[in-house]
């Protein structure tokens, strides 16, 4: 990450020597020592002990929930997008209902162990870091927030996959028993939440521009809220304890009531910046490099944009959740949504998130219809599928034109659209109906300054407004990962996973019409709401039990 500047080319040479002389005696518990040098030895220089931290940022938070890499984005695994690849490695195991103990291209499990391991290591030793002056006493003080911040971000990516884990609070020796099994949910959700705290205690509310992309009290604080909100919802808590919710409605008023951040006026190019006031905690290396397989512009870019993969490619489902600009629904007949022209009008969120037909895209425009070239549909492998081509977290100012021009693509895993939404679901669900303060969350969204969509309409029971936020997120969060665990969460996958949408449009003269289609049938099984533990796992640690139907 180049928020930590020049520590992660010191963290990258040192680590190659610190762990070439690792023995790995089990995979997620990862028994390595730091090898060329004794942890006593590296924990007696600050240099080294940053960049054993910086190590840890780099190898365990990355942009793999966004990169298609391999073909893989979490938008086209449900029911936002399509990949027109059909890779092994790729959404279709998700798809298609593929996946299973011996078949999951995404398992993090012994990577995530890994970098638990070496966050137990920092923790273990960082107090003993001797320090020269004020500025490192500081830094030691904020690198020991940071590790509890990374032991409990890991924590909190295996407990939305697997549920309850193994709990490691210090590193495990060759002589530890290492049959362990799964602790509980509660279990876990409590050691991330104490984790998260004592981060929170440590970690300043901002850094200067030389820590910029290493987390913060709000990082802290938000990442309690996520894993609070994911405990109270039905996959978690299936007898809706209203005390979870409530935990989870104070957690993230804790991020709000910071007042550290806010709304980006901009809805669409606060992606791309390293200085937006809503991110929380983002990478902040530009995530657009040369080397074919992990270009995000040349995954994601239409054809006709010197040769775009167009890898991510929006289906109907999600473009028909867009509201008319007045606020309602297009299945409203009061609405004003013409059939005949159906991207007029819309929810400006919808123009900056999906290239449609007849869409400018910097100087040139899209044309999707059947027939229309290299970007209509189905023209070839790369040709949408669906109608349509991403235009969210992609800068229109990149191309692949004549000339190189990778733009700006600093991903974001945390903003505070995020917290606010935490809060408008947590707070409603643990009220008999929604407070004034769940409408004030949700409407600050849609209030954005160059999104100003009309307030939700008042007097909404609790089940409304319960549905108004689904749909908000829905939006609001589109091809940021979020759909793929709310419908997960929420135990939807079966109702809203199964069908996937295109529209065909065809053109007569000056004349479009527009046809919904059914792309294809999809697989979701309730079982899929968790992942499945990794076989291997199972065969070097038979005390750990498999989650349901697998």
């Amino acid at each position: 990450m180049r928020s930590i500047n020049i520590l992660w080319l010191v963290s990258y040479i040192m680590l190659v020597s610190l762990t070439t002389a690792c023995k790995k005696v089990n995979s997620y518990l990862d028994k390595a020592e730091s090898g060329g040098i004794t942890d006593k030895e590296l924990f007696n220089d600050y240099v080294q002990t940053d960049a054993f931290l910086a190590n840890i940022y780099n190898t365990g938070i990355g942009a793999g929930d966004w990169m298609p890499v391999y073909s893989f984005t979490y938008a086209a695994a449900c029911d936002e997008a399509k990949c027109p690849y059909t890779f092994n490695y790729g959404t279709i195991n998700f798809t298609s209902g593929l996946i299973s103990p011996t078949n999951n291209p995404i398992d993090i499990w012994a990577k995530s162990y890994q970098n638990i391991r070496k966050a137990n290591i920092f923790l273990q030793h960082i107090d003993e870091l001797p320090v020269n002056d004020a500025r490192q006493e500081a830094g030691k003080v904020r690198m020991k927030g940071e590790a509890f911040f990374l032991r409990a971000f890991f924590y909190e990516e295996l407990y939305k996959r697997y549920g309850g884990v193994p709990l490691l609070d210090a590193p495990l020796s060759i002589d530890d028993d290492l049959q362990l099994p799964r602790n509980s949910e509660e279990e876990v959700v409590a050691f991330i939440v104490k984790d998260c705290d004592s981060a929170a205690a440590l970690l300043p509310a901002t850094h200067s521009s030389e820590n910029l992309g290493r987390a913060t009290k709000g990082a802290a604080l938000l990442l309690k809220s996520r894993t609070l909100l994911y405990a109270a919802s039905l996959l978690h808590n299936p007898d809706n304890n209203i005390e979870k919710w409530q935990q989870a409605s104070s957690a993230a008023k804790a991020v709000m009531d910071l007042n550290v951040y806010r709304l980006d006026d901009n809805y669409k190019t606060l992606f791309h910046t390293r200085t937006s006031p809503e991110v929380i905690f983002q990478s902040t290396v530009n995530q657009v490099w040369k080397v074919v397989d992990n270009d995000w512009v040349r995954h994601t870019e239409p054809p006709s944009q010197g040769g775009g993969w167009g890898n991510l490619q929006p289906l109907q489902n999600l473009v028909d959740e867009y509201e008319m600009k007045n606020g309602k629904y297009i299945t409203d007949p009061t609405s004003g949504y013409n059939a005949a022209n159906p991207y007029a009008d819309r929810d400006p969120r919808f123009h900056q998130s999906i290239i449609y037909n007849g869409r400018k895209w910097g100087t040139a425009t899209i044309n999707t219809y059947v027939g229309s070239g290299v970007d209509g549909l189905n023209y070839n492998t790369a040709a949408t599928k669906t109608g349509y081509y991403v235009a969210k977290l992609l800068d229109e100012n990149a191309t692949l034109i004549t000339s190189y021009k990778p733009g700006s693509h600093y991903w974001v895993f945390m903003r505070y659209a995020e917290a606010l939404l935490n809060y408008a679901e947590a707070q409603n669900e643990a009220l008999s109906a929604p407070d004034q303060s769940v409408y004030d969350a949700v409407n600050q969204i849609r209030g954005r300054k160059n999104v100003a969509m009309p307030p939700l309409p008042v007097g909404l029971t609790k089940e409304e407004m319960r549905q108004r936020i689904r749909h908000e997120r829905r939006i609001e969060l589109a091809f940021e990962t979020h759909r793929f665990w709310d419908l997960r969460r929420w135990r939807i996958g079966t109702q809203e996973g199964t069908s996937a949408y295109g529209m065909r449009i065809t053109k007569s003269g000056s004349n479009f019409t527009y046809q919904k289609f059914l792309l294809e049938n999809r697989v979701y099984r309730p079982a899929f709401d968790l992942f499945p533990i990794p076989q291997t796992e199972r065969e070097k640690d038979p005390a750990l039990t498999q989650n349901p139907e697998y």
